[in-house]
């Protein structure tokens, strides 16, 4: 017999993974009994699991819970191969306790907690550091199963289907519970603005709070549907244009179905670094969306249901595959039986990018891609290019995404040996029959030098001179910034008269630029030297 300890109290998330683990430990002939605290929505959720159910009382400590726990498996001398601790209040006191018994412990964990455990679980990708992270928390010999191909999910998502063409459907969902005061409002809004047509699910988790409102706005509207306690989103999410909600399981299960999705964190379990969630395919995370104001949430909501098809292109490649048979490779090794074959969690092939030009061996230029959202948004907010910029503040995620979809820059991307040095663009501005040019560069890494900034402005204005061979080149240069007023000047950019017409043009594209603080240039075509 297997013996589980779940906490539902942080959540039925994990009741849920625990019961499909069960059920996957049942099918091979296992008993299991679960530990869990009093929940009355516990009963919704419990077929197919056949486990005994003991209700724990609310204890004081971790060591008082063990006690109870340990206590009644020995009283009904049950033959425990195994006891599954899920839950964040259970520390290692109540491993401890489990080991002074003499049982094999295994502990499920996405916090990177210390373990006094036999087997450790952690479906959480952390990238380099996902099968290291446990190295300094664990005793030498303790087995950790580590990574997405050990997440627990529900059967159906093992069909691994996903929907080529995406449906009008926006979405919404918090978990399990979740306060959706805000939310609403967020869905409120989405209804009055009126931009686009479009169906508006709504999952209410059985420990919901505050979904009054919504219930009013559902009968309200009738493209608004609400769905109380399903048992399974695994065929929502493969009808669903749009996924905004939570970071939590529904990580893997996006993967799975390649869902677009825009998420934002509840918990501390669901912050996640960018770089980590795009491996998996997931690229438009804003933790803390619900602290912006409603019409800046609607609006971004908006503009990525518009480009849902290419959100859902950029799922279907991951770095790392996800596959629904976490639950059934923990289950043999609980057993002790051959593990299914993992598929290895090896890089797919990306989304095609275009070279533009090869400088050298290591390096190239290409156009960036859908996939350098985030890439892109970083670099620009590194300290050391913003206080050379017109706007100095930091962009945030939530305007970023907004912006990039509606943006008219021609973006491009120096990189060596396939990693981003500099992002440098361009846009074309027509006044009064003349062409102009503007654009900007700022660094991506630390190992830039003068020299890969030479070399992309050079490439940059000779590329534009092959483009648009009439237009003139406008700029603006912090006067403080020496490297890049040098730069331009190498390459044929003159200081702007504030008499001229390109000055007043200048001004035009470059508002928040000062005379105090900035240089005014311009490169004028051949025809004009």
């Amino acid at each position: 017999m297997i013996a589980f300890r779940v906490d539902t109290q942080c959540g039925m998330g994990h009741f849920m993974r625990m019961k499909w683990l069960a059920v996957a430990l049942e099918g091979r002939g296992a008993k299991t009994v679960f530990f869990i605290d009093e929940n009355a929505a516990v009963g919704e959720f419990m077929a197919p699991l056949q486990a005994k159910i003991v209700w724990v009382p609310k204890f004081q400590n971790c060591r008082e819970d063990a006690e109870f726990c340990l206590s009644y498996l020995d009283a009904q001398a049950m033959n425990i191969q195994w006891v599954v601790l899920d839950g964040y209040g259970f520390d290692v006191t109540w491993e401890d306790e489990a080991r002074q018994h003499g049982v094999q412990l295994m502990s499920m964990d996405d916090l990177g907690r210390e373990h006094h455990a036999d087997l450790v679980v952690d479906m959480k990708w952390a990238g380099k550091d996902t099968h290291s992270r446990y190295e300094n928390l664990v005793a030498p010999g303790t087995d950790c199963l580590l990574g997405p191909e050990f997440a627990i999910l529900a059967p159906e998502y093992q069909e691994n289907e996903s929907s080529e063409q995406r449906p009008d459907t926006i979405t919404f969902s918090l978990g399990g519970g979740g306060d959706w005061t805000q939310l609403t409002e967020v869905i409120e809004q989405l209804f009055l603005c009126g931009e686009q047509t479009c169906n508006i699910l709504a999952v209410i988790g059985p420990k919901a709070l505050n979904t009054e409102k919504l219930r009013q706005l559902e009968n309200q509207f009738d493209n608004l549907v609400l769905v109380d306690a399903p048992k399974s989103l695994a065929s929502i999410y493969r009808k669903t244009g749009l996924f905004v909600g939570a970071l939590g399981t529904s990580l893997y299960e996006l993967a799975v179905t390649k869902t677009p999705a825009l998420t934002f964190s509840l918990a501390v379990n669901q912050h996640n670094e960018i770089e980590n969630l795009q491996d998996l395919g997931h690229y438009y995370h804003v933790s803390g969306l619900l602290d912006y104001p409603t019409s800046t949430v609607s609006k971004l909501i908006f503009t990525l249901f518009e480009h849902r098809s290419t959100i859902a292109a950029q799922r279907r490649h991951p770095y790392v595959h996800v596959d629904g048979l976490g639950q059934e490779r923990i289950a043999d090794t609980l057993l002790g039986a051959p593990v299914k074959q993992r598929k290895q969690l090896q890089p797919e092939s990306r989304n095609a990018v275009e070279v533009v030009s090869e400088l050298s061996d290591s390096l190239h230029v290409r156009k960036v891609t859908n996939n350098d959202v985030n890439g892109y948004l970083q670099a620009r907010n590194r300290s050391e290019n913003m206080w050379r910029m017109t706007i100095t503040d930091t962009i945030k995620e939530v305007d970023h995404y907004a912006w990039w979809f509606n943006n008219n820059r021609h973006s491009f991307v120096l990189e060596k040996d396939n990693k981003p040095l500099i992002y440098v663009w361009h846009q074309v501005y027509r006044d009064n029959q003349q062409d102009y040019l503007f654009g900007g560069w700022f660094a991506a890494s630390n190992d830039v030098n003068f020299v890969h900034a030479q070399l992309i402005l050079n490439w940059q204005l000779e590329y534009c001179a092959a483009q648009h061979p009439e237009a003139v080149w406008l700029a603006v240069i912090n006067k403080d910034n020496k490297f890049v007023n040098l730069l331009n000047q190498k390459e044929g950019f003159v200081a702007l008269t504030p008499e001229s017409q390109e000055f007043s043009v200048t001004q035009r594209l470059f508002p928040q630029a000062s005379e105090d603080e900035f240089n005014y240039v311009a490169k004028f075509p051949a025809s004009r030297a």
